[in-house]
């Protein structure tokens, strides 16, 4: 039997859908891809000045740091567009590890008195989150070794602490968590402390969201709220705006409010590029790169340049990226 040209041309228009439905579902499988295991190697150089002329006081310096960073997940996540932007909250079983080291220069005078001095700094970190039955049981171990050298005295100082932080949350969805957090410091050297946190995602059209977080330390003298604002538009690209503030109330010297604002803007899903700011008059700069689907190379320069202080500041890093 053979076809009208009416039911011929109806055949070929739900082919046509059909396929053009496969192609976009092809095509979502493409953007979202899924990784397990992140790690990082970075450097950063960094180099500042500061000048209190009412003390007749002036230092400078300069340090290098280099730090690798690893971390695995038990189950994969799923990018959203970009391929380093995930979940903004994290419900999956992970471990992860960290090595730093830096050293650095410095010069300092007052009135007719000056001195020069060496340091470096090394630590070692691990630790993990388990996610049972929809409790947050977290673990972490850290060690700090650091030495200073003073050319006045010809003395050399060394000491080394370490932290045991543990922590423990409620998942009462994905989309809400409740922690509290512990960090006890080994050596006795500082005051242990607690801390409580929350965080809500609340989910936008497609893959969009808002993120709200916030927390307090155990006085609730310190409190911090952040956001994060995460959207797609037109094609391939992407925005993340966000801002946090912390209102100190605490008796220290040093309390004061902060703020600082960040944005990020995605060509497409590999390439972006990012600036933040803050009330210090700190601003920074830095672009994304994948090589691929796996390896990512970022660059950033950071600056501060506070009149009013006579602060300045400058740094820059290179960091390499892996994921699997």
């Amino acid at each position: 039997m053979k076809l009208s040209a009416s039911s011929k041309l109806s055949h070929q228009s739900r082919l046509l859908k059909a396929s053009g439905l496969a192609a976009l579902l092809f095509s979502n499988l493409v953007l979202a891809e899924s990784y397990q295991s992140f790690s990082a190697i970075n450097y950063s150089h960094n180099e500042y000045s500061l000048k209190e002329p009412e003390y007749n006081y002036y230092s400078k310096g300069d340090r290098n740091q280099l730090a690798l960073y690893s971390q695995y997940f038990f189950e994969e996540q799923q990018s959203l567009g970009p391929l380093n932007e995930f979940d903004y909250i994290n419900t999956s079983s992970n471990v992860f590890s960290s090595v730093n080291y830096s050293q650095g220069e410095y010069f300092s005078s007052y009135n007719d008195y000056s001195s020069e001095a060496d340091s470096s700094n090394s630590s070692i970190g691990f630790g993990g989150e388990w996610v049972v039955s929809n409790f947050i049981l977290g673990a972490s171990y850290s060690y700090n070794y650091y030495k200073s050298k003073v050319d006045y005295s010809e003395r050399s100082y060394d000491d080394s602490n370490s932290d045991i932080s543990l922590s423990i949350g409620y998942l009462f969805s994905d989309n809400f968590m409740i922690k509290a957090g512990y960090i006890d410091d080994v050596n006795g050297s500082g005051d242990d402390s607690f801390s409580y946190s929350a965080s809500y995602n609340l989910p936008l059209e497609g893959t969009d969201y808002i993120g709200l977080s916030y927390s307090v330390d155990d006085d609730f003298d310190i409190h911090q709220a952040s956001t994060k604002y995460f959207f797609g538009f037109a094609e391939e690209s992407y925005l993340v705006l966000g801002g946090s503030y912390i209102y100190d109330n605490s008796d220290s010297r040093f309390s004061e409010d902060y703020w600082s604002v960040n944005a990020r803007y995605y060509y497409n899903e590999k390439t972006s590029i990012s600036v933040t700011y803050d009330e210090g008059d700190y601003y920074s700069i830095n672009t994304s790169y994948f090589i691929d689907n796996n390896y990512s190379v970022q660059l950033g320069y950071n600056s501060v340049a506070n009149d009013k202080e006579e602060h300045d500041s400058d740094g820059y890093y290179l960091s390499v990226t892996a994921q699997f």
